[in-house]
């Protein structure tokens, strides 16, 4: 340190307080924020004999400040240190599926070995209403209007401050559509690695099947929607209505459903396009939405991991997480993702996606949200594409 008795070291690091140790021969170091430079720490060293700093109190410095600090030090030429700043893992969101909650056994059980996979991990699981009682979010699951949930959970998620620098997300089941709704229309802060298990997103030709032993709120949605799937009723107080595609009466569903519709870009087809809404509404619903309903698309996202359950009896047609359906005028034939013209038409930024290898169709051997336990391919995922750094 050329022999000055008070010399000066400039570290790169942000927010460490200031603190005052000493070490060996050397009396004092004091740590402050630079006056000038608002991200570069200084240490003034003053050293009682006034030799220049030895080797080895330098790396004794670097190990001290380490322990303080939590960073690992690095020196440099011309007496500069850099201290990398230890990174924690970049935050998850969840968003649970039909008739389950925020903090349910199973989800809370899922959240703790996500942590214990990844320290120091943040993980957020979406309320829906927030602030509701248990049943509030069960029945949440089954009525209510699909678009304006999505914009709760929006809305929800810009007010979380461990956020802000962007998260990935996972979904389960209907809860992926509501992530990718996330994706498409709102995006602020920005969702990186898009995760989700058997999310129907090509929408379902059957209404999924209530649980054992069923719920009142799952057997009345379940009649309304029978009684009337394509009606403006069940369309905006029916959840699955929202996602109900039935390949044989495509035109009913491109007239009157909106939001997986408009999902997968498909707003304006069909040969009868005389919607009931007043044109301010439409006018306001393009504005957000864009023409052809897909908002933003997803080939902003850096991953998109669609997870299909093998053995799903649940979402029909099970191919439908991997964005496949039903053929319009045979039940028992599948069109593959590739060849959909959502998919070759590029509506919704999948197919740009996919050229960047940033989509990824995976597989999950069992049932319906069969994550497969310790081991399984749930625990897969999440060592995959969960909390990565930087």
């Amino acid at each position: 340190m050329n022999g000055d008795p008070t010399s000066h070291i400039y570290i790169h690091i942000i927010n460490v307080p200031s603190f005052e140790i000493e070490i060996g021969e050397i009396d004092v170091i004091r740590l402050d924020y630079n006056s000038t430079i608002s991200t570069t720490l200084q240490i003034l060293v003053e050293d009682r004999t006034g030799d220049t700093m030895r080797p080895t109190y330098l790396l004794t410095l670097l190990s001290v400040l380490s322990s303080f600090i939590g960073v690992e030090a690095i020196p440099t030429r011309d007496n500069q240190l850099v201290l990398a700043e230890e990174e924690t893992p970049r935050p998850l969101v969840i968003w649970h599926g039909l008739g389950d909650t925020a903090l349910s056994s199973g989800i809370s059980s899922f959240i703790e070995d996500i942590k214990s996979i990844h320290p120091g991990i943040f993980v957020h699981s979406i309320q829906i209403p927030l602030d509701g009682s248990l049943d509030d979010e069960r029945r949440a699951g089954f009525w209510g209007n699909a678009e304006e949930q999505g914009w709760a959970g929006c809305e929800q998620i810009e007010t979380i401050p461990e956020l802000k620098g962007g998260f990935d997300g996972m979904g389960f089941s209907q809860g992926g559509l509501f992530m990718r709704f996330y994706a498409q229309y709102c995006n602020n802060p920005p969702l990186k690695n898009l995760i989700t298990f058997g999310t129907p997103h090509f929408g379902i030709s059957a209404l999924i099947p209530c649980p054992t032993p069923p719920t009142l709120s799952c057997i009345l949605a379940a009649r309304a929607a029978r009684s009337g799937i394509y009606t403006s009723y069940a369309q905006s107080h029916i959840v699955q209505a929202a996602y109900f595609r039935d390949t044989e009466r495509l035109d009913e569903f491109w007239k009157i459903n909106k939001f997986i519709r408009d999902l997968n870009g498909e707003k304006g087809l069909g040969e009868d396009q005389d919607h009931d809404d007043d044109d301010d509404d439409d006018d306001d619903d393009t504005k957000q939405k864009g023409r052809n309903g897909s908002g933003n698309g997803v080939d902003k996202l850096d991953n998109f991991i669609a997870v299909m359950f093998d053995q799903d009896r649940t979402v029909s047609p099970a191919q439908s997480s991997h964005f496949s359906t039903y053929s319009p005028s045979n039940k028992s034939e599948i069109i593959p993702m590739n060849e959909q013209p959502m998919y070759l038409g590029d509506w919704i930024g999948l197919r740009s996606l996919d050229e960047k290898r940033g989509l990824v169709l995976e597989h999950c051997q069992g049932e319906h949200m069969d994550l497969g336990g310790k081991g399984g391919c749930g625990e897969k995922m999440v060592k995959d594409w969960v909390g990565w750094r930087g």
